[in-house]
């Protein structure tokens, strides 16, 4: 019965890039210029934004008194994490049902209005990479993914298995001890087929005896990890919580900071002279302090995250006013996929406006993401990533957590459930 249904699927995919679309709502956003243009208007075909005027006998739908957006981009997610697991429950699961949970997370993504994502982190020896695959054949649903294989840790770093007792074995692949090794991991993860290397500059909050403002690789090593990554055609995102970690890494040249929590002003301006982006995950601090605990996060890590969230403000607010490139990013698979978009309303409560905050999930993340040509506006040429939210998000961010309609690459994923009017003239 799957595979009918993914056959079915497939042909109305082909169907929906095959033959003209008009889209009609009350309001278009223009990411590029913040501006927003009434009425709201895009044409689509062959799973591209068109020019001109659209051919007779095109498909109509209409949105009605809803504002016409580009896709969706996440930054930073974790597609084969699953929230809400206690330490045992995470340890009896398995490499494959981490992508199996991933091939549930993806669909959770696309129907939230995220047609792309870059994943941060899979521990599922590559699994990360063959879900990105399967979804781009159009084998399984989901986001356009740009995949980081496992982060690299030093010993006993974040991402490195602490705190459990020294005769339990784990994979520890990720581990790098010097410039020379960053440089062959580097190497190798490419082979495997990494879009992005994912580095973790200081300790973390969900990891075991490790502290989130120290610093980790020595600057060699960060070095080697930038210098070999841009001779590979990448480039490095960098985990980062404690100021030192961060100026460090961006120093060596890491493209994006994530998280950014205890961030100085001073090493926020550096970060702008540098053009480094910052990919907050705001949501993810507060959601491991939920009353209740109900992720089942272990004490050390909740007391950690006590420590750093009455700082966290201070720091977003200065890497806004320094000026540095602000793109979308989450960390969900700390909390459910299906919240992707609860970040929105932190970044304005936080200090961005609501056009900043779109931005960052548009043009901003398209560029941290080297495709701007391809996704984060709708203009001709463009894939056909489109979605719509009712009203109008530049005066309301908390829109954006209803999604009713999801196109991506021409293909309407997502309907409103209180209809939508589709004719062909």
């Amino acid at each position: 019965m799957r595979r009918i249904l993914l056959a079915l699927a497939a042909s109305v995919s082909l169907m929906a890039q095959d033959h003209a679309i008009i889209l009609k709502a009350a309001r278009l956003f223009d990411a590029k210029t913040g501006r927003v243009i009434s009425p709201g208007q895009v044409w689509v075909k062959d799973g591209r934004i068109q020019s001109g005027v659209a051919p007779a006998g095109a498909e109509i739908i209409e949105l009605g008194d809803r504002t016409l957006l580009p896709g969706l981009i996440d930054c930073h997610v974790h597609l084969t994490m699953k929230a809400g697991l206690d330490e045992l429950a995470q340890m009896k699961e398995s490499k494959a049902d981490a992508v199996l949970d991933g091939v549930v997370n993806a669909r959770k993504v696309l129907e939230a209005g995220f047609t792309t994502v870059r994943d941060c982190g899979s521990g599922t020896n590559f699994g990360d990479v063959a879900l990105r695959d399967a979804i781009a054949r159009g084998d399984l649903e989901g986001p356009r993914m740009l995949v980081s294989g496992a982060p690299f840790s030093i010993t006993g770093g974040h991402g490195d298995t602490n705190g459990f007792p020294n005769d339990i074995q784990f994979d520890e692949s990720n581990i790098v001890s010097s410039p020379e090794e960053a440089v062959a991991k580097v190497r190798e993860w490419r082979k495997r087929g990494v879009d992005q290397i994912k580095i973790m500059a200081t300790g973390g909050v969900l990891s075991n005896n490790d502290d989130p403002g120290a610093p980790s690789f020595s600057p060699a090593e960060f070095r080697a990890f930038v210098e070999e990554a841009a001779r590979r055609g990448t480039y490095v995102c960098a985990h980062a919580h404690g100021d030192a970690g961060i100026r460090e890494a961006v120093e060596a040249g890491v493209r994006s900071i994530e998280h950014g929590s205890l961030m100085s002003p001073e090493t926020a301006r550096l970060m702008k002279q540098k053009g480094c982006f910052e990919v907050p995950t705001l949501y993810a601090l507060e959601s491991i302090l939920e009353p209740g605990n109900p992720l089942h996060i272990p004490e050390g890590s909740l007391a950690k995250a006590k420590a750093i969230l009455p700082l966290r403000r201070a720091a977003f607010k200065a890497a806004v006013d320094a000026g540095v490139t602000i793109a979308y990013g989450t960390d969900i698979g700390v909390f459910d996929h299906a919240k992707a978009a609860w970040d929105f309303p932190l970044l304005v409560d936080y200090g961005m406006t609501p056009v900043q905050a779109l931005q960052s999930a548009t043009v901003n993340a398209a560029r941290l993401l080297r495709l701007d040509k391809e996704i984060g506006a709708l203009e001709p040429g463009m894939a056909a990533d489109i979605v719509a939210v009712d009203g109008d998000p530049t005066k309301d961010i908390r829109t954006l957590l209803e999604m009713p309609f999801v196109m991506k690459g021409g293909t309407v994923w997502k309907r409103p459930k209180d209809g939508m009017a589709s004719r062909t003239p």
